[in-house]
């Protein structure tokens, strides 16, 4: 019977022992009991020949005795549980005395375990004083009425260090109803915030030398929140927690992307190929681009030289078609054709008249005009998409911005010459495929530049060597030094801001910078010094940006033939890597597969619409906004008819 009772696999048996009624009550002690007892038996059982008898005896000892038991059994596991929770635990009485406490409290205060039992918490340890005792009133108000309460308190520990607990206080109801215990979780959060220097960082190797504090801004506004939060009440500082958890990231405007064709595979195309990786008013009033005397007399000079200079004759087809430059329909393409594909050299040059470039930059005209003839020539002829046409029809498109009344009387003259020169320039020496190639095929530029921004990188590079590797088309020769580094930075920081993988980032900022805060155009606090910097690097970014990937808003007979071109580009992209066994980036960019409407709806919905209705709210450009959206729906019909006619098929016919 012993060895039944205590086999490991039987101990959570009851052993019931059937006895005779009549000798059972002959006696009030039975001596016989005792014999039972030392061999196991736990329970004994009157000898009843009623079913109804034995079946709730059967019932009796499964939901007492067994369940108990087995409730004894889970509580050796919480209990466990507990005593290793990284979670300080208290369990206290109604009357707040503590009856348990588990190691992490131990540590957490600094205090033993025999020292706290028996005590409230306030009163166990003289050293140990809470510090929002409004705070513990509360809670314990809403404890004495069956209700738990969460929140946020802070307390000294026995040495003095302040420590701030996210607490969990749960009464415990007995069978009654009436409260038996409170259960108390915290959470160590660490102090309140103090961050008055974000790094320090420790200078050694001369005695002169000490610590160097490194203070940014973003210290401040996590001071400034830590501040508050030592006043405000618990829910306040949950809240406030949680915007520092966030402001502790390093990509602050990189914005979770929700876009409603997310499981599109074209989409996720897009994603993978394009992005992975990863208003102001000056007290200066700039005047405004219109075209004066001296203007005109520098335009004509630039027209009576370009034969002198030995570019092609410039026909009157040309002259006339560069009096629309201002114009939004402007015909880059027709350009293109009438200048045996060298567009760039002639709108840039008339585009820089108006902005009088060659006096910001203190240079002549023929050192300008080589610059742009030395610039032209190293963008591929051979790339359906990313030639001098292209370079040519981005700097149009930034000018007609720079002249919109949103932003001519925001940038300096200097800002304005850095974004012109920054969109001739942007893809310079481009190679025809994009990042992820260069990437996947461990090109010479994706080692040199990390696997960072590559092409961007690059291209900005390549424009400054060139420009310096001959003085007479230095177009910087004659700055300072001061305006040199002010030039270089801005043109580095908005080509670089073309690289689509930062496009939600540039964005996003755009719309916390820009549109989301007060008019101030209306305010008399106008922004100074570095704030208007500040904002008008983020307008200038969004400008280019806007600019570099605006022919869905272009008309559609333009609109077409660019979306043919960035199609062609990626076929013979998708064919190399075929070809030479890399990944396939963009797989659907399949010239025998690849539907060009499909890919068209997919961009202008993932990068275009959104973009451009932002840029509206700023700038105002209905004209842009009509042909986005008649171009987009042009596009859904192409795609509908394309899936009428031939469901099955391939086609990149339009």
């Amino acid at each position: 019977m012993q060895n039944f009772r205590f086999d490991s696999n039987k101990e959570d048996f009851v052993l019931v022992a059937v006895r005779d009624s009549v000798k059972a009550e002959s006696s009030l002690v039975d001596p016989n009991m005792l014999p039972l007892i030392k061999v196991g038996f736990t329970r004994q059982f009157m000898q009843n020949f009623d079913p109804g008898a034995c079946l709730a005896e059967l019932h009796f000892i499964e939901h007492g005795e067994l369940q108990n038991r087995f409730r004894f059994q889970m509580a050796r596991s919480f209990i466990t549980a507990v005593e290793n929770s990284n979670d300080s635990i208290e369990i206290t009485t109604r009357r707040n005395n503590i009856v348990y406490v588990n190691s992490a409290f131990e540590q957490l205060f600094g205090c033993q375990r025999k020292d706290a039992i028996g005590k409230t918490f306030l009163t166990m340890n003289t050293s140990i004083q809470e510090i929002d005792k409004s705070v513990i009133d509360s809670m314990k108000a809403q404890m004495r009425q069956g209700i738990s309460w969460k929140g946020i308190y802070s307390t000294f520990t026995k040495d003095g260090k302040t420590v701030t607990h996210r607490c969990n206080a749960i009464p415990i109801l007995g069978p009654t109803g009436r409260i038996e215990n409170f259960v108390v979780i915290r959470k160590d959060i660490g102090a309140k915030p103090n961050v008055n220097v974000i790094r320090r960082i420790s200078l050694s190797g001369g005695k002169t030398r000490g610590n160097l504090t490194i203070e940014a801004p973003m210290t401040k506004v996590i001071q400034a929140i830590a501040e508050i939060q030592e006043t405000c009440s618990p829910s306040v500082a949950e809240s406030l927690n949680k915007v520092l958890e966030m402001l502790g990231t390093t990509e602050l405007y990189i914005p979770t992307i929700k876009f409603d064709d997310v499981n599109n595979e074209m989409t996720n195309e897009l994603l993978q190929g394009l992005m992975k990786r990863r208003t102001m008013k000056r007290y200066l009033q700039h005047s405004s681009h219109t075209v004066d005397d001296e203007d005109v007399l520098a335009y004509e000079k630039y027209l009576a030289s370009i034969s002198l200079l030995g570019a092609n004759k410039m026909s009157p087809k040309v002259q006339d078609l560069l009096e629309q430059e201002d114009r939004w329909d402007f015909n880059i393409i027709e350009l293109e054709k009438l200048t045996d594909q060298k567009p760039l050299q002639y709108l840039a040059v008339k585009i820089c008249v108006k902005y009088k470039v060659m006096e910001v930059l203190k240079i002549d005209l023929l050192t300008l005009f080589q610059w742009f003839r030395m610039i032209e020539l190293h963008y591929s002829v051979s790339n359906p998409y990313h030639s001098s046409t292209h370079a040519g029809d981005v700097m149009q498109a930034s000018s007609y911005f720079l002249n919109l009344d949103c932003i001519k009387n925001i940038l300096s003259p200097d800002e304005k010459v850095a974004v012109l020169l920054a969109a001739a320039v942007h893809d310079v020496d481009h190679p025809g495929k994009t990042n992820s190639y260069l990437i996947n095929s461990n090109s010479p530029l994706a080692l040199l530049y990390n696997d960072l921004s590559v092409l961007e990188s690059h291209h900005v590079s390549f424009a400054f060597r060139l420009t310096h590797q001959d003085s007479r088309i230095n177009i910087f020769k004659n700055l300072t030094k001061e305006d040199y580094k002010n030039f270089r930075q801005q043109i580095i920081d908005l080509v670089l801001a073309t690289e689509m993988s930062k496009h939600m980032e540039h964005m996003s900022r755009f719309m916390h910078t820009i549109i989301d805060q007060p008019n101030e155009h209306a305010s008399s606090q106008l922004p100074t010094g570095s704030d208007v910097s500040e904002s008008n690097t983020v307008i200038k970014r969004m400008l280019i940006k806007c600019s570099d990937i605006s022919n869905s808003a272009r008309p559609r007979h333009l609109a077409i033939v660019w979306a043919e071109r960035i199609a062609e580009e990626y076929f013979r992209q998708t064919d190399d890597e075929k070809a030479q066994g890399l990944p396939v980036v963009m797989p659907h960019f399949d010239r025998q597969l690849c539907k060009i409407p499909k890919t068209q709806l997919s961009f202008m919905g993932l990068f275009i619409n959104d973009m451009f209705e932002v840029w509206h709210t700023f700038c105002k450009i209905p004209e842009l906004i009509g042909n986005i959206r008649s171009n987009y729906e042009y596009w859904k019909a192409q795609d509908q008819k394309l899936q009428r006619d031939s469901p099955k098929s391939s086609s990149v016919s339009l």
